[in-house]
Parts: C-alpha cells; sequence; structure tokens
C-alpha cells in the first residue's frame, strides 16, 4: 500500500465531491473508495490511530469512506424470504468467513463494509458494527459498535451497551477503548469518550461529553476539559462532590478519558445550581482482569 498516494487519490475526489463534480470521474472515485474499504477491513488502515502516545483521527480515511455515499445507489439487499435491508450498495454487510477466526451469532444484524474485526472475536445478537470502526483480537460485543470507534483486545461489551459513533464532522474523534475493558448491560460510551486499558463500567453507566467522571480516589474529576479537582461536602454522612479548580487542560473537543484500570460505578455530586445529579464516580483501581470479578462485587455492595 503506497498511503501517500491512495490519500492524495481521496483528497482529489472529495474536492471534486463537495464541488457537485463526482459523478465526472465516478470510475476513479469508486476504485479509491474500495480500496480504502478495504484496507480498513484489513486492518492496515484506521479511522484513528495512536501516535506518540495521543490519539489522532486520520481525517484522510475518513473523508475516503465519505465518498461512498455520493456513489452508491440505494439497493435492496434480501437476509431472507422475509427480512430484507434497503441501503446504499456502496456499504453492504461484510461477507464474513469461518477462516477470518470471527464469529457472528444469529440474528446478529453483522459487520458494515470498512469495519474491522480481529481473530476471535464475537459478535452476539443484536450486535452491529458500524463503518470504519475498529474491534481488536477477542473481543466481545453484544450491541452497537458505532462508526469509527476504536475498541482494544480482549474486551466485553455486553448486552444493550452502546458505543456511539461518528463519521460527520470528520475532525471528530470517535470513542476509544482500551485492551480488557468491560462495559456492564446498559452502559454507553459516546461523544468521543475514551477509555483506558482495563476500565470497567458497572451496568447503566454512561460517559459522555457532558458528563464529567467523578474520582474521590485521586480527588480529581474527568470532564471534557481535562482534570479538576473535587471538593467534598458530606452531609448525613454522605458525601456529595462539587467541581474546583482546572489543574490540567485538554482539548475540549472530545468527551473525557477515564485513566487505567477505574472502575466506574454511578454516583452523586452537587451541581453548579446546588440541585443533585447522578455522575459517573471511580470506585477502585484494578492492576489485572483477574482482580475485576472481586471488584465488582465489592463496589457494588458497599
Amino acid at each position: 500500500m503506497n498511503e501517500d498516494c491512495l490519500r492524495e487519490k481521496v483528497e482529489k475526489y472529495s474536492v471534486l465531491k463537495s464541488q457537485g463534480k463526482l459523478s465526472e470521474e465516478r470510475e476513479g472515485a469508486l476504485a479509491t473508495f474500495n480500496e480504502v474499504m478495504d484496507l480498513l477491513e484489513e486492518g492496515r488502515l484506521r479511522t484513528a490511530s495512536r501516535r506518540d502516545e495521543e490519539w489522532e483521527v486520520n481525517l484522510w480515511v475518513k473523508q475516503g469512506i465519505m465518498l461512498g455515499f455520493p456513489l452508491g445507489n440505494v439497493t435492496t439487499y434480501n437476509g431472507s424470504a422475509d427480512i430484507s435491508f434497503v441501503d446504499k450498495e456502496t456499504f453492504p454487510l461484510r461477507r464474513i468467513t469461518p477462516e477470518m477466526g470471527i464469529r457472528v451469532v444469529p440474528p446478529s444484524v453483522g459487520l458494515r463494509r470498512g469495519s474491522f474485526a480481529g481473530k476471535g472475536t464475537v459478535f452476539m445478537p443484536p450486535a452491529y458494527v458500524n463503518v470504519g470502526a475498529y474491534v481488536g483480537d477477542g473481543t466481545m460485543v453484544e450491541n452497537l459498535a458505532g462508526s469509527c470507534c476504536q475498541i482494544g483486545k480482549d474486551s466485553h461489551i455486553s448486552a444493550g451497551a452502546v458505543i456511539g459513533g461518528v463519521l460527520d464532522p470528520i475532525e471528530a474523534t470517535p470513542v476509544i477503548l482500551g485492551d480488557n475493558v468491560l462495559l456492564g448491560e446498559g452502559s454507553g460510551v459516546t461523544q468521543g469518550s475514551r477509555l483506558g486499558d482495563l476500565v470497567t463500567l458497572t451496568p447503566g453507566v454512561h460517559i459522555s461529553k457532558g458528563t464529567p467522571v467523578i474520582d474521590p480516589i485521586r480527588g480529581i474529576a474527568y470532564p471534557n476539559k481535562g482534570m479538576i479537582t473535587l471538593e467534598r461536602t458530606r452531609i448525613g454522612g454522605i458525601n456529595f462532590y462539587t467541581l474546583d479548580k482546572v489543574i490540567d487542560e485538554k482539548d475540549p473537543s472530545y468527551g473525557p478519558e477515564v485513566p487505567r484500570g477505574a472502575l466506574v460505578i454511578s454516583g452523586v455530586m452537587l451541581s453548579s445550581t446546588g440541585t443533585l445529579k447522578t455522575v459517573p464516580m471511580v470506585t477502585k483501581y484494578i492492576e489485572d482482569k483477574s482482580q475485576r470479578a472481586y471488584a465488582l462485587e465489592e463496589a457494588l455492595r458497599s
């Protein structure tokens, strides 16, 4: 793969797309789009990648995906005698073979064109992996893995858990999950939030751009702005927390970053208006996935 050459072609056709002239060079544009999609499925291209310990969005790769929408006509895909799907002809479900080492258990919706799944991945009903997503080796997905999300290896996305997706605007950072992450039933990670390795969300916990994650253990909170110190108020034997001073700023365009090993449950903090609101709260840190079962039980009992 000559990445620079492919990038130049994507950028050329993206300009034509913005000018409404893509149909004039449809054949070349379609070939470029399909090359991008094939490389995404092989894991040789990614919509976001880690460089020098920082995640960066690969804008041109997302531009390559976006070429497929004006290039594709709407068509019908026949799933069975009773079920059919209607979508762009450029975005069918991926064809999965046993040799790939991937299990897609019926009636999962499946993996969309341009998504990657590593060896030993399992997709349980009603799993769906959208375009541009990356699912690492050994991970199980039991619900939605949104467009362009990046999921590490040996993770578990439980029933009803949602990982948000983003294609447009192209500069938006997708949701990023590390290795050995566990999302409990009905939990969610959206709006470009990031979970480090070994992070665990208990059932129902939702992390998004507008919701800070409070960490009483370290006395700080993780909003989309970076890190903020916590101020504790004790009322009737119960601790309540408010945000205090910013101590480490980051790019606020994506959601909170939850550090490695954090076990997150639903907590309570005081809002700026003095009312109570439910927020994600770190209750423990683990160093190895073998500690997770005990830590979960302890957190939910306390």
